[in-house]
């Protein structure tokens, strides 16, 4: 397996990954922690705290994960890579909504996602492409629906969760 692959799919996994321990220095990382960590063994020690705890905390999650899992973190971040920058902000600006939430408000738009994973092809089709007209418009989907993410799924016809 590519170094660079399994490097770059870490980051992803980092991006997600809470933080559980002050940041390793790399003689604390375990060895299989160096071993995926190792192109990053010579800048390690100037890296900021919070990048090596996420790093070090991802390593360590990576070896929990599944062949699939590993997969589909792969996946993940080349269309991450791929990305325009204004929809890399885009994103990043939607997590840090859905950070500030609520947690029980956090939980109820997890509920409602699922649902909309659970919709038949056709009707999750018919969500997507009144998402992608909204977000056209001028002001984007947040005109159009303003309000809670809640709202915004209540305006794309997502069905509450039951």
């Amino acid at each position: 397996m590519n170094r660079r692959t399994v490097l770059a799919a870490l980051l992803a996994c980092a991006a997600v990954a809470p933080a559980f321990a002050a940041a390793p220095t790399w003689a604390q990382l375990d060895p299989a922690q160096r071993e995926l960590l190792a192109p990053l063994e010579s800048q390690w020690d100037q890296l900021p705290e919070a990048r090596r705890e996420r790093l070090a905390n991802g390593a360590a999650r990576w070896h929990t994960l599944t062949p699939a899992q590993r997969e589909r973190a792969r996946e993940r971040l080349k269309t991450w890579r791929e990305m325009p920058p204004a929809q890399r902000r885009e994103l990043r600006q939607r997590r840090e909504e859905f950070r500030r939430m609520a947690p029980e408000e956090r939980r109820r738009v997890r509920d409602r996602y699922e649902q909309l994973r659970q919709l038949q092809p056709a009707e999750r089709q018919r969500i997507r492409q009144r998402f992608q007209e909204l977000r056209r418009q001028p002001g984007g989907i947040e005109r159009a629906c303003p309000g809670s993410v809640e709202n915004r799924l209540d305006c794309l016809g997502v069905p509450p969760a039951r």
